[in-house]
């Protein structure tokens, strides 16, 4: 019987396995982020910059940070589907979508605001809050949960797997985010101008390469967490017998 909790040797297992859905799946979880990645990047390029006024660039990050909060839903509901051998219905997942995008929305900027207050707070903080509030917006869009729910349901799961977590989904963070960075840099080294489209074309690039194996990777450490936890593996089979309510 597995352990409760997620170990680090589980968690580099998981990012295996989670880089080979991503590649055998790339295209149709790619088509579920297509939208909301091209807005995010497109708004944090034409608005997010030092030329505009304080007021509209923190629009601009906070409509980002939504849109990304969508981003990261939608993708992982198709990880889901993906994970329990069913085919993606990319016009059903977005109206799902639909429906409960204003708690995805809320709770996805909660979890961030209290990331980067950790972060602030001698970084290490901000690694644990990622942790433990790891399942946001998995668990709002995969169980309709609301705001409070969603982050005490993410905490009870990570629980005693903070560190399988971190090496996980925080290492997947942590590389793109530097390379998100380093990007910018060195387009400007290369002689690019501040305001060529191909700093669009390279950001929108980056970020359509490592969503489908982020959200593989979500599904994966959220589905593992419930199986170990919860025996949510054989739930799924009773529930499939014949008779069973």
């Amino acid at each position: 019987m597995p352990s409760s909790t997620l170990s680090v040797r589980a968690a580099i297992e998981l990012v295996d396995r989670a880089l080979t859905l991503g590649k055998r799946h790339f295209w149709i979880l790619e088509r579920l982020a297509l939208i909301p990645v091209l807005a995010a990047v497109g708004i944090g390029y034409w608005y997010g910059g030092v030329g505009h006024p304080f007021l509209v660039r923190a629009a601009a990050l906070i409509a980002t940070a939504a849109l990304y909060g969508i981003m990261e839903a939608v993708t992982i509901a198709g990880a889901w589907d993906l994970l329990h051998a069913q085919s993606v219905d990319v016009a059903a997942t977005w109206r799902l979508m639909g429906r409960r995008s204003p708690i995805i929305v809320a709770a996805y900027v909660a979890k961030l605001v209290l990331i980067y207050l950790g972060l602030l707070a001698l970084v290490v903080p901000g690694f644990y809050l990622l942790a433990i509030y790891f399942a946001v917006p998995a668990v709002n869009v995969l169980e309709d949960l609301g705001i409070g729910r969603s982050l005490a349901r993410s905490r009870a799961l990570a629980l005693g797997s903070v560190l399988g977590i971190i090496v996980s989904i925080g290492g997947t963070w942590v590389v793109s985010a530097v390379v998100a960075a380093v990007l910018p840099t060195l387009l400007t080294r290369l002689g690019v101008p501040p305001v060529s489209p191909l700093r669009f074309i390279v950001a929108v690039a980056w970020v359509g390469l490592v969503i489908p194996f982020r959200s593989a990777l979500s599904a994966l450490v959220y589905l593992e967490l419930r199986v170990r936890r919860e025996g949510y593996d054989l739930q799924q089979l009773l529930s499939s017998m014949p008779g069973a309510p």
